[in-house]
């Protein structure tokens, strides 16, 4: 297996030994410490009053309910040791030392198929966050933004996100925008902070009749014929796993 390379909080690459073998003075037979295999790792990154309180609001776990059917999904390959997926919130993947902390370290090696899934204002720096890895020589297989948040000049100076507009870099970017027929409160709340509408940029950009707070519908849901956002993550995920 050929040596792996990370990268460290300042942005400078590391390189990992694929094996060590260690040998005692008495005990002349090789010790091989094993190596984690290649696996699929998929973020998904919550929004304001996501995974804590924002303002004395939530927590209300959106974006968990998107995660926990893939996650299902994914069970055999997890047991496997094909994959992992981590619930973080948009404030964990600001900085970075927070990226280097919440996101590379779990990520066994560059080659590993990475996934992010950024909820309103974890979708703008989800965003964004693709771009700093892209930097530091990761590939994001598939960014998936639901009905992202960030636009407005008031929600930039209240909460922990960047102040200018991501350029997203994946291999595919799949963007959900919720258009709702029957606003309710959450939709007043993504008004109030703005949401990021693009009118380039995602290799698929949908627009659905859907509350801003239905994480797990917009995730859920068909935007492609009956294949829903889930769906093609999924897909993709066995179909990279297959060719390693």
């Amino acid at each position: 297996m050929e040596a792996s390379t990370i990268t460290s909080a300042n942005g400078k690459p590391v390189k990992l030994k694929a094996e060590h073998t260690l040998t005692d003075k008495k005990d002349k037979s090789d010790k091989v410490v094993p190596i984690e295999s290649t696996k699929a790792i998929v973020f998904f990154v919550g929004g304001a009053g996501d995974k804590e309180s924002y303002y004395f609001s939530g927590p209300y776990e959106n974006i968990k309910y998107a995660q926990d059917p893939l996650d299902k999904r994914a069970n055999t390959l997890q047991k496997q040791g094909k994959y992992r997926s981590a619930w973080l919130g948009y404030n964990q993947i600001r900085g970075k030392k927070d990226i280097q902390k919440n996101v590379l370290n779990i990520i066994p090696y560059k080659s590993c198929p990475i996934y992010i899934i950024g909820h309103s204002l974890g979708g703008w720096n989800s965003g964004h966050l693709t771009k700093t890895m892209a930097d530091w020589g990761y590939t994001i297989t598939t960014l998936v933004t639901l009905d992202p948040v960030g636009e407005g000049t008031l929600v930039w100076l209240g909460s922990d996100i960047a102040g200018s507009a991501p350029t997203p870099v994946a291999q595919k970017w799949i963007n959900i925008r919720a258009t709702p027929s029957k606003p309710d409160d959450s939709d007043k709340v993504a008004d109030f902070g703005e949401r990021w509408i693009m009118n380039s940029g995602p290799d698929l950009n949908v627009n659905m009749d859907i509350n801003h707070a239905n994480a797990f519908g917009m995730f859920m849901r068909p935007i492609v014929g009956s294949q829903s956002a889930c769906d093609i993550i999924f897909e993709s995920i066995t179909n990279k796993l297959a060719k390693t």
